[in-house]
């Protein structure tokens, strides 16, 4: 009777065992009727304006793409699956290890700031799973030969600035700037490339300096940047800080040919709304505008607007050209696994809203697609195409008009 039940135990522990390791070999697929994609946004928090408009892009897009009948692989649906990562590293970790160890996932996307882009980057390559970034846009992050990371909407810090030189060099020639950053893994990058693009064109950079991100009080900063005269200022900014910096310097009646913002909180709707009259004739970088020539761009920005009541920027284009972007990668794919959708990703060749889209390897970058810029300014409440000229919708103001002239 004993070896019987010895017998039988074993069978049983058998049985699980064999059960445990057949459920582990289908994580790539999600299950049986779906292909699952976790999605990694900052829904709550300081950057949830962010993290929303990208959800609602995807979403979007992924209706669209339902409707044109190119959201089934193979006989099983996509199935986004989102996590809040609150803008903080620790719980975009945890989110990224739920998404894949027990939702499932056959591949990842999202990353809203670069720490926490940069935190799923470095799980989903440790844990084999595909990574399409969305925004993240530190350098480091398509710089560590990570072979599962792709980047493809979103450029290099350092490569926001690409048509913006090309105004600088025919436009602006500023003899010296300033430079000021939020003390963050996308300002430290940003200010780096510009940083050492003026070293190489012999622009003097009179102040330089990092803050801390959501401060409250930029005037003792502002006084001595003043203090240093510059031609332009270069400042890397999230929304909330970008506001209250430009409104500051109207108070101070502190005057300069050009402001310039490299993207980020710049762009968006919200600073316009938070900062009012302080952010005419305040220009940014960009990677997207309404009115590009690519396809589908104008279509994308009137239906956003009309739908959610609120004027998408470059973020939400970025989300909603993944969005298509992962479609044509997984119906590509031979089949849910880890390494043939890493494959098929590699191969993509893609038109979207942002652009085409290839994931190359270049300037150390690896699976990094080449970005196309923009230089934008604020008129009258409303965000202007200047730079590159065959596509301005409004001609540049420069230099900008003092505060006690406008």
């Amino acid at each position: 009777m004993k070896n019987y039940r010895w017998k039988y135990l074993a069978v049983l522990l058998i049985v699980a065992f064999v059960a445990v390791i057949a459920s582990g070999c289908g994580s790539s697929t999600g299950s049986k009727d779906t292909v699952k994609v976790g999605v990694i946004l900052p829904l709550t928090g300081s950057e949830a304006m962010f993290g929303e408009m990208e959800k609602n892009s995807f979403e979007m897009a992924y209706e669209e793409l339902k409707a044109a009948g190119k959201t089934t692989i193979g006989g099983k649906e996509i199935q986004l699956m989102y996590e809040d990562d609150q803008g903080k590293q620790d719980v975009a970790k945890s989110a990224t290890e739920k998404l894949v160890n027990q939702n499932k996932v056959a591949m990842l996307s999202g990353g809203y700031s670069s720490a926490c882009t940069n935190v799923i980057a470095g799980s989903a390559q440790t844990m084999n799973t595909p990574f399409l970034i969305v925004t993240g846009s530190s350098d480091a992050i398509t710089k560590q030969g990570w072979s599962y990371v792709f980047r493809g909407t979103a450029a290099p810090a350092s490569k926001y600035t690409i048509a913006f030189w090309d105004m600088l060099e025919k436009v602006v020639k500023p003899q010296n700037v300033a430079i000021i950053y939020e003390n963050t893994d996308f300002g430290s990058s940003s200010s780096k490339g510009f940083r050492e693009e003026c070293v190489k064109r012999g622009i003097n950079v009179v102040f330089d300096q990092a803050y801390e991100h959501g401060a409250l009080d930029f005037k003792p900063m502002l006084a001595n940047l003043r203090s240093t005269n510059p031609d332009m200022i270069f400042a890397t900014s999230y929304v909330m800080d970008a506001s209250m910096i430009v409104k500051q310097m109207k108070e101070l009646d502190f005057n300069t040919k050009l402001f310039v913002g490299n993207g980020a909180g710049y762009t968006m709707p919200e600073f316009y709304e938070n900062a009012k009259e302080a952010s005419d004739f305040v220009a940014s970088t960009t990677l997207w505008v309404p009115n590009v020539a690519w396809p589908g761009a104008s279509d994308y920005f009137n239906k956003y607007k009309q739908k959610f009541g609120k004027e998408p920027d470059y973020h939400g284009a970025q989300a909603y050209a993944t969005m298509y972007v992962i479609a044509d990668a997984l119906g590509r794919a031979k089949d849910m696994t880890n390494t043939s959708i890493q494959q098929s990703l590699k191969q993509t060749d893609l038109k979207t809203i942002m652009g085409p889209i290839k994931f190359e390897d270049w300037e150390g970058y690896t699976n990094q697609n080449k970005p196309n810029t923009y230089v934008v300014q604020w008129q009258k409440g409303k965000l202007d195409v200047i730079w590159p000229e065959n596509v301005k919708s409004a001609n540049y103001v420069y230099p900008v008009p003092k505060w006690n002239e406008r």
